[in-house]
């Protein structure tokens, strides 16, 4: 019987009345789907890796067609079976004995980015000599942003993602920590970034997607100032920026292009 679920950062945990916990991480296309019934096509019956039999204590939503309200569910059945998938394997299923042995676990991530506050990511970025988006992708200094919010959050900072992480001064750090809150919020009541077959567990895609200011959009017009938004690679992940909205002044071993590769200037 499942008694609870936590989460933190990326990562959700289902604790059962064993006492077992199951943590799911999905990674870039993992998904939970309720599927009252199994599919009889299309891409959910792909790639189905793990499935619970489970009897809910109360009917299932059933998945409704992107345009409906997200906060008006239908009823459905009372059984259902939750899937598991991931197309690209990125994610994945861990079993931990006990609550304990998961608080131990996520004691190396970093605090929550949902309820970061300034002065506690100045002291997770302080003395950091690395560019500033990766300190945000690594989850044992910030939890839950990824490549996207990333992004998003730092154009809305107006910050370079190739800024020293420990080099900002506390008002860049305070409008990040307000930036990451919101941006990451703004998402989870959006339902997530559906960029290809990402569904929530009643089939819904998320549509923040429509919200993305720089995201993907390399070779575009920023959405602030107009300027034609540029591409680079930073730890092999596409990252894109406003040569006017943010800083460029620490962008000195490579230029970007307006394809997103990264062309050195050595």
């Amino acid at each position: 019987m499942i008694v609870a679920t936590h989460r933190k950062g990326k990562q959700m945990a289902i604790e059962l009345s064993s006492g077992r916990v199951f943590v799911v991480q999905l990674g870039m296309t993992g998904s939970l789907a309720l599927e009252s019934e199994p599919p009889r096509r299309g891409i959910e019956t792909r790639h189905r890796h793990v499935r619970w039999d489970i009897e809910p204590p109360q009917p299932l939503p059933t998945a409704r067609p992107a345009t409906e309200s997200r906060r008006r569910p239908s009823r459905g059945a009372t059984s259902a079976q939750l899937v598991f998938r991931d197309p690209r394997r990125f994610g994945g299923i861990v079993a931990y004995r006990s609550m304990e042995t998961l608080r131990d676990a996520w004691s190396l991530l970093g605090p929550d980015a949902l309820t970061i506050e300034a002065p506690v990511l100045a002291d997770r970025l302080r003395g950091s000599t690395r560019p500033v988006k990766a300190a945000l992708l690594d989850q044992s200094t910030l939890a839950g942003v990824g490549n996207i919010y990333a992004d998003e959050s730092l154009h809305a900072a107006r910050i370079h993602p190739l800024a020293a992480a420990g080099a900002l001064e506390p008002a860049a750090v305070g409008r990040l920590a307000i930036e990451v809150r919101r941006i990451l919020g703004h998402a989870v009541e959006r339902g997530g970034s559906t960029l290809r077959d990402y569904r929530d567990a009643f089939g819904r895609p998320g549509d923040a997607v429509q919200v993305h200011r720089v995201y993907g959009r390399a070779g575009q017009p920023c959405l602030t100032c107009g300027a034609t938004l540029l591409g680079t690679l930073l730890q092999a992940r596409a990252t894109v920026f406003c040569p006017i909205c943010q800083d460029l002044s620490t962008f000195q071993n490579h230029k970007p292009t307006r394809s997103g590769r990264r062309v050195s200037t050595r």
